[in-house]
């Protein structure tokens, strides 16, 4: 069987940690790594020993060398890259969120089912063995019916206003960096919300710090989500049922352990032994859809990835912020459908 083999795009933080953990991956070769700028390059070919550094994104795009490309640039770049990736018949692995809106990913997942190729967003905390673990207790009906999902992504972000995630013009904020984990996790188990109530917090720079998200569903099912640039957190989730409760340790989307404790109290816990972060998980992931022939992988479907964006962008419309060079978020014919939202904003 011939390696898979990956090129990277951006040589940010993100890039990093998962060129790291790309090592404990079953297989795939890491054989290529593009940034504009020649010295950060040549630093990450060095350090993660990849043969090829690109100081031009499409050289690495065009090269004959790679099949699969992980775009980890900051999230306002996403949308072009990946497109000039198809294009060239490039499978993607593209950094979460996927793109800005709904709108801009849609019209990525139809090039990509056009061009047939391989597509997804780079949503890793999906395989790790907790959460796997977590899906197998509640579909075994391990604490019964699931009723709520509690979750939380809090961190000090940097306080440089120039600095990505608190710039409104590389598509900052808490809810697409971070928020859209804990919305994420809820969707995971009870699919796209009926209901969505939000209270933000907007900063100085014009992008929210600080959000929490109640999630409803027609069947009485709830989620409460935190997540913050401004604060810090246990960063837990818990999974409430009608026969017991299960919590993934802190920090949730990255988890090595878990337990499930029954209504009388009995608890079992579960570990995982595994290197690195994760990434190598979603790694994995991609290198099975590839050998398989799938375009996109089962368990993080273009149908999750768009109903995820599409509860975000509901939330960020809610919240009245818009990103520089976005249309309205949502067509005219369904705000008609739209159930009305209390709007509450407050400057931070």
């Amino acid at each position: 069987m011939k390696q898979v083999r990956w090129g990277i795009i951006g040589t940010g933080n993100i890039a990093r940690r998962f060129a790291s953990d790309f090592r404990y991956a079953k297989s795939g070769e890491l054989r290529a790594i593009a940034s504009r700028d020649k010295a950060s390059a040549d630093a990450f070919s060095a350090d993660f020993d990849i043969e090829l550094a690109f100081v031009d994104y499409f050289s690495l795009i065009n090269s004959h060398e790679v099949d699969v490309i992980y775009i980890a640039t900051p999230h306002t770049s996403h949308y072009d890259l990946t497109k000039a990736c198809l294009l060239a018949g490039k499978a993607v692995l593209c950094e979460k969120p996927f793109t800005l809106n709904e709108a801009q990913s849609k019209e990525l997942y139809d090039l990509a089912a056009t061009q047939n190729v391989f597509l997804m967003e780079a949503m890793w905390t999906r395989f790790n063995p907790v959460i796997e673990q977590v899906i197998e207790w509640v579909e075994e009906g391990e604490i019964g019916d699931l009723h709520s999902i509690q979750a939380s992504f809090n961190f000090l972000a940097p306080t440089d206003p120039e600095h990505r995630l608190l710039n409104l013009e590389m598509g900052g904020g808490a809810l697409l960096d971070i928020g859209i984990y804990p919305v994420f996790l809820a969707q995971l188990f009870f699919g796209k919300p009926d209901f969505v109530q939000n209270q933000a917090v907007i900063g100085d720079t014009d992008v929210d710090v600080f959000e929490q998200i109640l999630l409803g569903w027609e069947n009485g099912q709830l989620a409460s989500l935190e997540a913050s640039l401004i604060s810090c957190h246990p960063n837990r989730a818990i999974f409430s049922g009608s026969k017991g409760y299960i919590e993934i340790d802190s920090e949730w989307f990255k988890a090595k352990s878990c337990r499930i404790v029954s209504s009388e109290g009995q608890e079992r816990a579960v570990e995982f032994d595994f290197p690195g972060e994760g990434y190598q998980f979603e790694v994995d992931e991609v290198n099975r859809c590839l050998i398989e022939g799938l375009q996109e992988s089962p368990n993080h479907s273009w149908k999750d990835s768009l109903e995820l964006i599409a509860t975000l962008d509901e939330i960020r419309q809610d919240m009245g912020l818009h990103y520089p060079g976005e249309s309205e978020l949502r067509h005219p014919e369904e705000e008609l459908h739209d159930h009305h939202h209390e709007h509450h904003h407050h400057k931070h």
